[in-house]
């Protein structure tokens, strides 16, 4: 039987690190520290849609598609503006976008473990984890810069959790296949 690597398994890892990132900004970063992150995402949020935007119109003006690209230079240039000008409100979308990501993190853990069907050893612990997830970032969307004690609880599960996502990342590298496995024992 022959092994099949998971060919996303970098997306789980870069989610992982973010995951830990986050965690440790929740935790380590002031509160000026972390608007200075907002106004300087805000400025890469305006670079990149105005750089989208060149793009789609350069794709509209050589007959092309370019109204994806164009949604997306409009809504990046809007989240830049959020970020620069509102900053009060920034922090809020903050959690509420980084609430939503966790979810769908937690989400895609889930539909990913039971697409393994017990494929992986640490089946609970993977299952636990994308219950974390989905937890966490509900206890984002709910404003929890008012609450610091649950600001820190949010941190510290939000480091477990990418540590353990980091480890089903690469636990998916080395899934066994058993259809690809038949397949090459028919086929002497």
């Amino acid at each position: 039987m022959e092994t099949k690597k998971y060919k996303n398994w970098w997306f789980l890892m870069v989610n992982a690190i973010v995951l830990i990132l986050l965690g440790l900004l929740v935790l380590f970063g002031s509160r000026e520290f972390i608007q200075a992150m907002l106004r300087y995402s805000g400025i890469v949020f305006l670079a990149g849609g105005a750089v989208l935007l060149v793009i789609g119109i350069n794709n509209f003006r050589r007959d092309r598609s370019g109204a994806m690209i164009l949604v997306e230079a409009i809504a990046a240039v809007a989240v830049g503006i959020a970020l620069l000008f509102f900053r009060e409100a920034s922090e809020n979308i903050f959690l509420i976008l980084a609430g939503i990501w966790v979810i769908i993190i937690g989400i895609v853990q889930l539909v990913i473990l039971v697409n393994l069907k017990g494929k992986t050893g640490s089946s609970n612990l993977f299952l636990i984890n994308g219950l974390l997830a989905i937890a966490l970032g509900a206890g984002l969307l709910f404003n929890p810069s008012q609450w610091p004690v649950l600001l820190n609880i949010i941190g510290i599960a939000a480091i477990i959790s990418g540590i353990i996502l980091a480890y089903f990342s690469i636990a998916l590298l080395t899934i066994k296949n058993p259809a690809e496995g038949a397949v090459n024992s028919q086929n002497p």
